[in-house]
This record gives C-alpha cells, structure tokens and sequence, in this order.
C-alpha cells in the first residue's frame, strides 16, 4: 500500500479525509503523516502535501478553485498576473476562509476575487478547465486582457478554434466583437497589446514579419522598421529559466539598421507606463522610413532609365488614366 502522501500526489494534490479512509487508511496513519509532517490540513477536513501548488493550496484553502487569470497562470500560460487571486466556488458556498489562515473567515479586501460560478464540471479538484477559465477571463476583464488571455491559450494549443467559438457563444453580447481580434500569432501578451494599441492608433503593421539575415520581428511597420516587444529575458541581467537574449537582439539590430532599417525596442514598463511616447516614436520612425522608401524609388527608377537610354527621363506632366488607377486601388500597408 502506497503512502499517504504519495496517494495525495497521484489524487491531484489533494484529498479528503473520508477520501482517505475510504482508500483504507485509519485515523492514527493520517495523524502520523501529519506529525512527520509529510502531509498537512489545509482546511477543515481537506489534507495536501508540502510541495503542492502555493496558489492551488490558497485556492483549496479560500473553499473554492482557480479561475480566470490565476487558473490560467497555473496551465503555464504567461498572461496578465494582476495582484487578485481568482477562486470559483459553487453558488451555495459557505465558510469561506482567508487564502493564508484556514482559521480566518474570508474578509473583504483578502485579495481575493471570488466568482460564484463553479459548477464543478470538468478541470481538477484545484482548478477549473482552460475553458471555463477564459470564460471567466470574458465576463469580468478588459478586452486587452482578455483578448491577451485566448490568444495565449490559442498559441499554446490549450483550445481550439472550435473550442473558442463556444466560449464566446456562452459570454454576454457585449464581449462578442472581441473574437475577430484573438490571434493565434501573439507569443507574449505584451504583443497583443501592441497589436491591439497599433490597430487602435490606425498604424498598418505586419505580424512576426521575418528579415533576411535578422530573422523574425515581433512587428513590420513601415518598409524598414520593426517594433519589438521585450520581457524579462531580453534584460542583460536576466537570471531566469533560460539564457539572455540580450547579445542576440543587439546582433539583430545591428544587421537590420546595417541594411539602413529601424528596430524600436519596446519593455514591458515603458510599454504599460508611456505607451503615448512609444506610439508618437512609431509614428516618426514611420514617416521617416516612408520618405526614405521614396527617395530610394525615385533614385532606382533614374538609374534604370538613365542606364536604359543614356539620358534622365522628361517627367509626365499628367499619368494616364491606367496609372492612376493603379494608385487608388495600391492595398495597405503603403509600402
């Protein structure tokens, strides 16, 4: 026979105890682990061991599961924190505890956003599916948010297209014309930010558009200008899971303005701080390339015709009608 808290690991971190008598264990073996201290009580009659999940072993201990956000966290997903830890917890829930003293009644102002809401279908005993998670990402967060949250979840492959359909189809009226802006091509909810604040501003842009030579850039903005987005890791002092890839985006850099391009590098601070600043640099950064992108057109098109007839060509006074055409109907992005 296994051990107690083996039993708890392989059961999902947690067990009750009429769970654990049920599977044959007495009194006296649950009060020996609990003095050994390989398991514990998180709440009345709710057992875990020591290394379960801190936000899991809050949750359990409040009297609910995760959700939204903090259920999102937990699948691994790198979305919004917030400083709230979400618990769903059935509608007739009583005897709510505080996420840090099973002894503490709930109070307000725990940090502690309940949903009264879980219906207890599908997900773990700690934590609601992926998909009730984004549904309640839906009902009660700001569309950048929650747009940010099923892009990640859609990249990740933690739903699918089909999947996030029927999401939508249970969230209110209000929230539905947020599906168009949901982007598998996000890899950072900085990005989806970005994205959505470029789409607000009007600014044409292309998504993870590659260089020759520089390889991909999170956004193309104009002919020769890129924006990306850093987190944590591209710092030159990150100690995170990972290597740096500070040295490597300065080598990217350096090729793309070695080709007379533009990178703007844009933190996760400077992007949530002085988004203004950053969008006004765009803009710059854009009507500069674009006049630059003429010129050199217009350079190209006189030596073609000079190496083609010995001579400058007499421009047109008026362009013909088919030329004109071409120029209304020219798609975005302009370059």
């Amino acid at each position: 026979m296994r051990s107690i808290d083996q039993s708890i690991r392989r059961a999902g971190w947690f067990l009750r105890r009429r769970e654990l008598l049920a599977l044959g264990y007495a009194d006296h073996s649950i009060r020996h682990a609990l003095e050994m201290k390989r398991i514990f009580r998180v709440r009345h009659g709710w057992y875990s061991v020591p290394d379960a999940p801190e936000s899991a072993i809050m949750a359990v201990r409040v009297g609910g599961r995760l959700t939204s956000v903090s259920a999102l966290l937990s699948y691994g997903l790198r979305v919004p924190r917030g400083d709230m830890l979400h618990v769903a917890v059935p509608a007739t829930a009583a005897r709510l505890r505080s996420p840090h003293d099973k002894h503490t009644r709930l109070h307000f102002g725990a940090m502690v956003r309940v949903h009264w809401a879980d219906t207890r279908d599908g997900g773990e005993r700690w934590r609601v599916s992926v998909d009730d998670a984004l549904l309640a990402v839906l009902l009660e967060r700001s569309r950048d948010v929650a747009v940010a949250c099923l892009s990640a979840a859609l990249h990740h492959r933690l739903t699918t297209v089909r999947q996030l359909d029927a999401i939508f189809a249970r969230a209110p009226a209000r929230v539905q014309r947020w599906r168009c802006l949901v982007s598998t091509l996000d890899e950072s909810h900085g990005e989806t930010f970005v994205r959505l604040w470029l789409l607000d501003a009007g600014i044409h842009f292309e998504q993870q558009s590659t260089v020759r030579g520089a390889g991909r850039f999170d956004f193309r903005v104009g002919p020769s200008t890129y924006v990306e987005v850093d987190g944590a890791q591209h710092d030159p002092d990150w100690t995170g899971e990972g290597p740096s890839s500070w040295a490597g985006d300065l080598d990217r850099a350096l090729t793309v303005v070695g080709g007379n391009g533009t990178v703007i590098h844009v933190g996760y601070q400077l992007l949530h701080q002085q988004w203004g600043r950053v969008c006004a640099a765009i803009r710059v950064a854009i009507a500069d390339d674009l006049v630059l992108a003429a010129y050199r057109r217009r350079q190209s098109a006189r030596a073609s015709a000079a190496g083609s007839s010995g001579s400058l060509p007499v421009a047109s006074a008026a362009p013909s009608a088919a030329r004109r055409k071409r120029r209304k109907s020219r798609a975005k992005p302009p370059w």
